[in-house]
């Protein structure tokens, strides 16, 4: 049959150019005026721009929403410009929003950078629709002044507005959180294989990381697995954990990779399939991220109800060491967890959180029935090679 040449009509063509600008929205990577760098009307000002739809390229706002400059000063305090030349700064209950294009059902994760000013308690609320999350700023976890989180969400709709909103209320009604590039990604989550029941095993699928940034990307407390920014896991504690790239930190195997940070105040963790009073292996990588972080570096492993701490003590030259945690299974699912040991900092700084590096988790039902020793296990096997030697006679 031959090719119809009636799809290629001008109309036809119209509305594939109008798909295509469509689904141009939801690519991967910055938001339209993301890094705020696109020149406002009437240019940059240091001075407060107030409300407007269009003070900001690309974004509606409301309240007291300030445009800052690198190396801009607040009184004594220089404000802190995450990356390029310009971000934006929310004042008390201000926001900024931009509609945004998306899959319905779809899974996305939301990068930020943000920093704080003048407040103590500063926060952020972002949200798409009704899924929203807060995200707390008191912590800063490097010497930067500054740290990139990001936010994961299922798209209930095709079209949502993306807001960031401060919901602090201070007595200087321009202190208030600076946020700067700001960047989305679609989220698939992996299959799980025949020989390992985790999923994103090896951390290769997660949020948007910018290549120029080297300080990782922070991942907040999240519970619910299925809008985690890192498919499969979920961060179960009140502080974040580091998903981190092998262009800026030493990565195990592969791209990508997540630091434990805080102690037990950040902890990692999924719910895997198993099958009741069967007997599992947990084996999973441990690192060093090559950032200074100082010794001693341990992981505190769980499964089930078995728990054990792993140490850092690779052999040589060697930045990571293969780990391994036996259990049986007490249920359909198991919980498999990971935190670190110990609260450490970077040498360099004493400033800046860290810890050991986890890759390649895997859980792997072993073979033969549970609980045999190991003469138990070659004689069935010995026998296995009878009956089968028996029957091809």
């Amino acid at each position: 049959m031959g090719v119809s040449w009636t799809w290629f009509t001008p109309f036809s063509l119209s509305l594939l150019l109008l798909a295509q600008l469509a689904s141009s929205a939801v690519e991967d990577g910055l938001l339209n005026n993301g890094d705020f760098e696109t020149t406002p009307t009437g240019g940059f000002a240091s001075a407060a721009i107030g409300e407007g739809v269009a003070s900001i390229p690309s974004w509606s706002m409301n309240g007291t929403v300030e445009l800052v400059s690198f190396g801009q000063r607040q009184g004594g305090m220089i404000l802190i410009v995450p990356q390029g030349e310009h971000a934006a700064r929310l004042g008390n209950d201000a926001e900024i929003s931009q509609t945004v294009q998306f899959e319905k059902g779809s899974q996305y994760a939301i990068t930020f950078s943000a920093a704080r000013t003048c407040a103590q308690m500063e926060a952020l609320n972002v949200s798409v629709g009704s899924a929203t999350q807060t995200i707390e700023l008191q912590t800063l976890y490097s010497v930067e002044g500054w740290d990139a989180y990001a936010w994961g969400f299922q798209a209930a709709d095709e079209e949502a507005r993306l807001a960031f909103r401060n919901p602090g209320m201070e007595d200087d009604p321009t202190c208030g959180p600076i946020i700067d590039s700001i960047a989305i990604k679609k989220l698939f989550t992996p299959d799980r294989s025949d020989d390992n029941e985790v999923l994103n095993w090896d951390f290769e699928e997660g949020p948007w990381m910018f290549p120029n940034t080297s300080l990782g990307i922070l991942l907040p407390t999240n519970l619910d697995e299925e809008t985690s920014p890192l498919p499969g896991w979920t961060v179960e504690s009140n502080r974040a954990v580091r998903f981190i790239d092998s262009a800026h930190y030493s990565v195990p195997e592969g791209k990508r990779a997540v630091e434990l940070l805080s102690g037990k105040e950040g902890i990692i963790s999924q719910m895997v399939q198993t099958t009741p009073n069967k007997q599992y292996n947990l084996t999973f990588t441990l690192g060093s991220a090559g950032d200074k972080c100082q010794p001693p570096l341990a992981v505190m492993a769980f499964a089930g109800d078995q728990a054990q701490n792993f140490h850092y003590s690779p052999v040589g030259n060697a930045t990571s060491q293969a780990a391994n945690l036996t259990f049986t299974a007490r249920a359909e699912r198991t919980r498999v967890a990971f935190y670190s040991v110990y609260y450490n900092m970077r040498s360099d700084d004493h400033s800046s959180l860290c810890g050991p590096v986890l890759d390649e988790v895997r859980v792997w039902g072993l073979s033969g029935a549970v609980g045999l020793s190991a003469s138990g296990s070659k004689f069935i096997g010995l026998l296995m090679g009878l009956v089968v030697s028996w029957v091809l006679l």
